[in-house]
């Protein structure tokens, strides 16, 4: 498989092989309890679904491909279900389609430390073994067994499944695309979501009979599988993932009609070296939809705002947040100034608003709002 190399240089390059993806219908009540609030279920004939998707992993390697030590090959079982973003706090973000993860088994110790601490993803450190043998002589019956057992106690897992013939692309049925043709994935990690693309050509999927599969590995998480359950195989794809990205971009609100804010806050974006903050004055539509508990008046604001997935920041607390997203040597001078009180930092903060100079109708950002400056909201 060709995937463009100019698509990300920090990604991380993989090979999933012999792919089961094995779905039952499932209570969307029981799954909306499990995500964050910046997720929302989503559903496909009436219905929730939670999969088991279990597969070999190969040839795992950074984008330069240079393959990760003692991370390359192994066995992953992955227990999941489909979602979509949606607003946070009442001020738009990206709604797209992806997967969420409940948890993921794999044998190499490396990428559960990795993909739990640069992915915020649930990885498990399990045993697991796969037996496979063709059941035809052309080879269009490949059968897969998969065990799995987590370290130091819990659930353990299996499946059972021959892969047939490849299914047609016009064959392929509108509830098979929605439980695989996801391009998405999101993670939380306690106080914000991440998303990250991941490339790769669409599925070659194959009708499959499933033969046996334990469903403890779902029950573990707090979901019971509905009804019978449902399978197609693949031999797999090779993907390049994108780093995660928050979904969220925060927000910064300024006094609008402030020389000395505007100024502020165009320091502020030449700064924010990945550009993730986004800007909007207090009196504009954006504050005016924000619908989060303990939201200032603007009509009584003389403070800069920042909005997060965690709620809504003033003062030298909004300034804190604001540089620790800029990075590079904004973040440290962030940390410097959490040690510093925040009665004192207030303090500083209010000497420094009262002497600010005011203007009348002072669109300075909103005057330069074009493909350079997208991320300045009304």
């Amino acid at each position: 498989m060709a995937i463009d190399d100019g698509s990300t240089q920090r990604g991380i390059r993989m090979q999933w092989l012999d792919l089961a993806f094995v779905h039952w219908r499932a209570d969307a009540a029981q799954i909306a309890a499990l995500l964050p609030p910046s997720l929302e279920v989503e559903q496909f004939d009436g219905s929730a679904w939670i999969g088991l998707v279990p597969f070999t992993m190969r040839g795992t390697a950074f984008a330069n491909r240079v393959r990760i030590p003692f991370a390359s090959d192994f066995l992953e079982c992955n227990v999941r279900t489909y979602v979509r973003a949606r607003m946070v706090h009442g001020v738009p973000a990206p709604t797209h389609r992806g997967v969420w993860f409940l948890s993921l088994d794999a044998t190499s110790l490396v990428a559960v430390l990795g993909a739990r601490t640069r992915w915020h993803l649930p990885y498990l450190w399990s045993r697991m073994q796969m037996r496979m043998e063709s059941r035809s002589s052309d080879g269009c019956s490949e059968f897969r067994d998969y065990c799995i057992k987590r370290r130091f106690g819990g659930a353990r897992g299996s499946v059972q499944w021959t892969r047939h013939e490849r299914i047609s692309t016009d064959q392929v049925t509108a509830l098979d695309a929605f439980l695989t043709d996801r391009d998405r994935l999101y993670s939380y990690d306690g106080r914000r979501t991440w998303v990250g693309v991941v490339h790769h050509d669409p599925w070659p999927l194959h009708r499959a009979t499933l033969h046996h599969v334990a469903t403890a590995l779902v029950r573990e998480r707090g979901v019971d599988p509905l009804g019978d359950a449902i399978i197609c195989a693949t031999p797999g794809v090779e993907s390049l993932g994108d780093p995660l990205t928050p979904l969220f971009a925060p927000v910064v609100f300024f006094d609008g009609e402030c020389a000395f804010c505007h100024r502020v806050v165009q320091r502020v974006m030449s700064i924010d070296r990945h550009c993730r903050l986004r800007f909007a004055p207090l009196q504009g539509k954006t504050y005016a939809s924000v619908a989060v508990a303990g939201k200032p008046d603007a009509a009584t604001l003389s403070t800069m705002v920042l909005l997060d997935e965690e709620g809504i920041w003033t003062r030298s607390d909004a300034v804190v947040r604001a540089l620790r997203e800029c990075g590079g040597a904004a973040s440290v001078v962030a940390a410097a100034l959490e040690i510093v009180p925040k009665r004192v930092r207030d303090w500083l903060y209010n000497a420094i608003a009262k002497r600010r100079t005011r203007m009348n109708n002072c669109d300075l950002l909103l005057a330069k709002r074009d493909a350079a400056h997208s991320r300045v909201l009304d």
